[in-house]
C-alpha cells in the first residue's frame, strides 16, 4: 500500500502524541485511584512497592477505556496544526485529493482497535487478577476486615448475597439466601442482621419466600447451618466486573443461567464489552475529518469561530471535550436501557457506537477537497 510523504509524517506525529497521551492520563488515573483507597490500605501497613504495583497493575484499565478518547484528541491535535499551517490548502490546490491520500489512517485505526480488544481482553483480566492476590495477601493477615456485596456459593449449590459483612465481629446486615433445586429456585431467606457462630449463622428480622407452596413466613429470629467459613479468602479473585474478559463474563452468564438465574447487566456488558473496542476506529475519523472542514456539516458558528489562528487549540480541546462528554451520556443512557431491559441487553450498547459511528463516517465523507 502507497502511503503518501505527507501522510507518514501525519502517521507519525499522531502516534507519538497518542502514545504520550495514553500512557501520561493512565498513569496519572491509576495515581488518583491509589490515592482514593490509600486509606483502605494504609490499615494493613503494606511494604512499599505494593504501592508501585498496585499503579503499575491498573494501568491496562485506564489504557482501554482512555483508548478511543486519546484517539480522539491526538487526531483533533495534530491535523488541527497541519490546517493552522496551510499544509491542507496547498495541497487541495495543487490538485491533492485529501480522503485519498488520509486513506491509510483508516488501517491506523483497524490497528488500534485490534491494540484495545487485546488489552481489554487480555492484560486488563490479567493484572486485574495480580491486583485482586496481592490485596488478599495484605488484607488477609489483618484483624479487621469489612467487604461489602458478596457473592457466595455453598456446596448444596445454595447462592448467598451479603450486602455486608465485619469479620472481626461477625456480624454482617442485608443476607440474601437462595436455595435451588434440580437448577431452579425453591426458597429465597432474607435477613436484615447476622451473626456467625461456629458453623451457624444466626438470622434477625427475617422473611422466607416459598416458591413452591407460595407462601411469605416472617421471623423474629432464625438459625442456618453453614458448610463453609466466611474468611478474607473467600473473596480472593473477586474483580470489578469490568475487569472481566469477555470469556469470564461468557462464564458467568452461564453459571447463573444453569441455576435458572438471569442477570441483564452481564448481558448487556458482553454487549458493550465487545462493542466499545470500535469506538477508537470512529473517533478516528471524527478527530480527522472535524478539523479539515467537516465541522461546517454540523455548525456554521465553528466555521466563524475559526477565524482566529490562535484560538484553534481551545477550539481542538472544547470539540474534543463536547464529544467525550457527549458519547459517555449517550453510552451511559443505552447501557442503563439494557440494564433495565427496556430494550434487549445484547443491542442497547450497540446503539451508541453506531450512530457515532454512522456520523463519523458521514463527516469523513464531507471533507473538502
Amino acid at each position: 500500500m502507497f502511503i503518501s510523504r505527507m501522510c507518514k509524517n501525519y502517521m507519525v506525529d499522531f502516534i507519538k502524541t497518542f502514545v504520550i497521551l495514553i500512557f501520561s492520563l493512565s498513569f496519572l488515573l491509576s495515581v488518583i485511584g491509589l490515592v482514593e483507597k490509600i486509606d483502605d490500605f494504609s490499615i494493613y501497613k503494606p511494604p512499599g512497592n505494593f504501592f508501585v504495583k498496585y499503579i503499575f497493575y491498573t494501568l491496562p484499565r485506564y489504557i482501554f477505556y482512555l483508548m478511543p478518547f486519546v484517539t480522539l484528541f491526538s487526531a483533533l491535535f495534530i491535523f488541527s496544526i497541519g490546517v493552522r499551517n496551510r499544509e491542507f490548502l496547498i495541497l487541495s490546490v495543487a490538485g491533492a485529493r485529501l480522503r485519498d491520500s488520509l486513506k491509510p489512517f483508516i488501517w491506523l485505526g483497524i490497528i488500534i482497535t485490534i491494540l484495545g480488544f487485546l488489552v481489554g481482553e487480555l492484560l486488563q483480566p490479567y493484572y486485574a487478577k495480580k491486583i485482586n492476590n496481592m490485596v488478599s495477601q495484605l488484607t488477609e493477615k489483618a484483624e479487621v476486615s469489612m467487604k461489602n456485596n458478596i457473592y457466595l456459593k455453598g456446596k448444596d449449590q445454595t447462592i448467598i448475597n451479603i450486602g455486608s459483612f465485619d469479620q472481626s465481629k461477625s456480624f454482617g446486615k442485608n443476607i440474601r439466601v437462595y436455595q435451588l433445586k434440580d437448577h431452579t429456585l425453591i426458597r429465597r431467606i432474607e435477613s436484615k442482621e447476622f451473626e456467625v457462630r461456629d458453623n451457624l449463622w444466626i438470622f434477625k428480622d427475617v422473611t422466607i419466600y416459598d416458591f413452591i407452596s407460595g407462601k411469605i413466613e416472617r421471623l423474629p429470629s432464625m438459625s442456618y447451618p453453614v458448610n463453609f467459613r466466611i474468611s478474607l479468602a473467600a473473596y480472593r479473585d473477586l474483580k470489578k466486573i469490568e475487569d472481566f474478559s469477555l470469556g469470564e463474563l461468557i462464564d458467568k452468564r452461564k453459571e447463573l443461567k444453569n441455576v435458572g438465574l438471569s442477570n441483564p447487566k452481564i448481558d448487556t456488558d458482553i454487549s458493550g464489552k465487545l462493542s466499545y473496542n470500535f469506538v477508537s476506529l470512529f473517533m478516528l475519523f471524527l478527530g480527522i475529518s472535524l478539523p479539515l472542514g467537516a465541522y461546517e456539516k454540523i455548525s456554521p458558528l465553528f466555521s466563524k469561530m475559526k477565524i482566529s489562528s490562535g484560538s484553534s487549540y481551545v477550539i481542538t480541546i472544547s470539540i474534543g471535550l463536547i464529544i467525550t462528554l457527549l458519547y459517555w451520556l449517550v453510552y451511559s443512557f443505552f447501557m442503563f436501557v439494557g440494564y433495565s431491559k427496556i430494550l434487549p441487553p445484547f443491542l442497547a450498547p450497540w446503539i451508541t457506537p453506531l450512530i457515532f459511528g454512522f456520523i463519523s463516517l458521514k463527516l469523513f465523507s464531507s471533507i473538502r477537497e
